[in-house]
């Protein structure tokens, strides 16, 4: 909208509280701004600045006399029109890579846990990861191992290099030789399929298998759907709520609460950062913006990655008082990483 559009003097004013307030905390008045490098504006001159500013709802002032702090739509503006993007430190961009690239890349609970860590570590943000579907994965092979009396482990090993562990139990006992067979049998008939397509198939699929075989097939195909459904349930990693707590925005007992609450809440932060699966834009969301009431203190940062044929996401939640750039770079280069390590 054309009242929306800043000039170039309330362009530099309004970034300069925005800064300000990232690095401070607290709310910055016309003298603290007119002594900034590069601004040649008198504090009269930024002060009428200012109040056009809070006209609009850019900036507000907490309370009399305070200097004055950005709103969400201040924030939006910053975000879309004034942040310089930034390249994150190579110091940085080492820690982020070695930490993944140390861990075992086929194991993909561990990978995601170790980008959680590694995203909040760097970020001192709440790191959340969003697992990938398993359903859209292309199935290599299905491996069978026996732990004792009908109970068996499955390892699925997908396209992607990744390798999903199972617990399978049966009440009936079957010999373990026809499980494997059962298993080669699966492997042969849906390899280069996604396990969707691989438990969606009918009888006519295996016409040419015999019926004792066929009697376990049928076992096995809905012990994996179940745990694929379980899987998805039980997908979210977070870290680094401590890092949220610790900023001075959430010295309350009801700020406190509103981050306990969002990351136990599983099913919000589910929904809250699934993204198209086919775009690596990054997305930010800041304030009132999040329609869910305990988010509309807190920004949130957002961005996919893709595995394979799989996607999940992953991102930030913090203070709408955050670094943007660095915080955009990072969630970014994350993504990359976690991208990389099985292509």
């Amino acid at each position: 909208m054309e009242q929306d559009i800043l000039s170039e003097r309330e362009h530099l004013v309004l970034d300069s509280v925005v800064r300000n307030y990232i690095l401070s905390a607290s709310p910055t008045g016309s003298r603290s701004i007119s002594r900034q490098r590069g601004l040649e504006l008198s504090p009269a001159s930024i002060r009428n600045v200012m109040s056009d500013l809070e006209e609009r709802g850019f900036i507000v002032q907490p309370h009399t006399s305070a200097g004055r702090i950005p709103t969400d739509k201040g924030y939006r503006y910053y975000v879309d029109r004034l942040m310089t993007y930034i390249d994150l430190p190579a110091d940085t961009k080492s820690k982020i890579r070695s930490s993944l690239v140390t861990v075992d890349s086929s194991d993909l609970h561990l990978v995601l846990e170790t980008a959680t860590r590694a995203l909040s570590r760097t970020t001192n943000q709440l790191g959340v990861v969003l697992a990938p579907r398993l359903r859209s994965g292309l199935l290599r092979h299905i491996y069978i191992f026996e732990i004792s009396d009908n109970r068996y482990l499955l390892n699925v090993a997908l396209g992607s290099g990744f390798v999903k562990t199972m617990m399978v139990e049966f009440q009936t006992d079957v010999p373990f030789e026809r499980l494997e067979c059962a298993c080669r049998i699966i492997s042969s008939k849906c390899g280069g399929k996604t396990l969707d397509e691989m438990c969606a198939m009918d009888d006519a699929r295996f016409n040419d298998v015999a019926e004792f075989d066929l009697g376990i097939i049928r076992l096995l195909v809905p012990s994996i759907r179940k745990i694929m459904d379980q899987n998805e349930n039980n997908s979210v990693f977070t870290e680094g709520q401590t890092n949220v707590l610790l900023q001075p925005e959430f010295f309350s007992r009801d700020r406190v609460g509103a981050v306990m609450e969002i990351v136990e809440e599983k099913n919000l932060l589910m929904h809250l950062f699934e993204t198209p699966g086919d775009n690596d834009k990054v997305f930010i969301s800041i304030g009132g913006e999040n329609q869910e009431g305990q988010l509309q203190s807190f920004s949130i940062i957002k961005t996919n990655y893709t595995v394979g044929t799989m996607h999940g996401s992953l991102g930030v939640i913090g203070p709408k008082r955050m670094p943007y750039p660095f915080l955009v770079s990072a969630v970014e280069y994350t993504a990359k990483v976690l991208s990389e390590l099985n292509t």
